[in-house]
């Protein structure tokens, strides 16, 4: 296994606030890094909230917490939960007044922008937040050419071979067009959103034109933000503003947006190789 550097990034966010959300898009490896850091704790208490059995026991999420008002409790996919933050800020003030300042609650999510309205909401003061992106080249070695094909998520990059790679990244595309797009509440023909992100791997670095791409697809322009918007928030897209050193301009000039790994890029592209990818304009 890969050592992550964020580990210890995240341990001293633990060690300083009573929660930490640790952000990142899903198979980047977030449960990994936390099952790592609970594997150093042996009070630590795991939850998966995509698990039944685990969400059925926060049914009553005070009673059950307060079982365990001595541990860090780690929950995972916890943007499913939304009415869980206001309970955890009650339980970060009961565990303050019981003398424990930090290290009550690491939260996991995949969907940035609901996880941060969430806990904006209900946590302020209380947390911190740590975006863990994936794997770079502090952490894969010398030989750059691998990571920059397949990616930075561990599983393709760390495939038996290239073709394998490219059957983990067609899949995990497949499984965000039919599964965790519309359940993020995207309403589009899976098809046309896969159009949408290809599109946007074939102008990657090119400033972004909404009225171009909706001409292209047949859509409007409301709709093409709306898709931009929600990979944004799923952390498949960077939205990049444009650095000028008047701020007002920054705000106002039309920003990039930028497919966050390079191997999701090129299994867009069908770029199977690093031969193709060489021959590729």
């Amino acid at each position: 296994m890969i050592t992550r550097r964020h580990k210890n990034l995240v341990q001293h966010d633990l060690a300083h606030f009573p929660s930490v959300v640790l952000l990142g898009p899903r198979q980047v490896g977030k449960t990994t890094l936390a099952r790592a850091l609970a594997s150093e704790d042996p009070d630590a208490l795991y939850l998966d909230l995509e698990d039944p059995s685990d969400a059925a026991r926060l049914d009553n999420p005070g009673r059950y917490l307060d079982l365990h008002r001595s541990r860090l409790v780690i929950i995972d996919e916890v943007q499913r939960m939304p009415d869980l933050f206001g309970v955890l800020r009650g339980q970060i003030d009961a565990r303050r007044r019981d003398g424990r300042t930090s290290g009550h609650f690491l939260l996991l999510g995949s969907a940035s922008g609901a996880l941060l309205r969430q806990s904006a909401q209900s946590l302020a003061g209380r947390v911190a937040y740590h975006e863990l992106p994936g794997l770079d080249a502090l952490e894969t070695g010398p030989d750059l050419n691998r990571p920059w094909l397949r990616g930075g998520f561990p599983d393709s990059l760390t495939a038996a071979s290239d073709d394998l790679s490219m059957r983990w990244r067609a899949d995990f595309i497949r499984t965000y067009l039919e599964r965790d797009l519309p359940q993020a509440g995207l309403r589009a023909p899976a098809v046309t959103l896969r159009r949408f992100w290809t599109m946007l791997a074939h102008r990657q670095t090119s400033i972004f034109n909404a009225t171009e791409l909706a001409r292209s697809l047949g859509i409007s322009v409301p709709a093409v933000n709306r898709y931009a918007d929600t990979l944004v928030d799923l952390m498949l897209l960077r939205r990049m503003q444009p650095y000028l050193v008047n701020v007002g301009k920054r705000l106002i000039k039309t920003p990039k947006l930028l497919v966050r790994d390079s191997g999701v890029v090129h299994a867009l592209l069908n770029l199977r190789s690093l031969e193709e990818l060489l021959g590729h304009p």
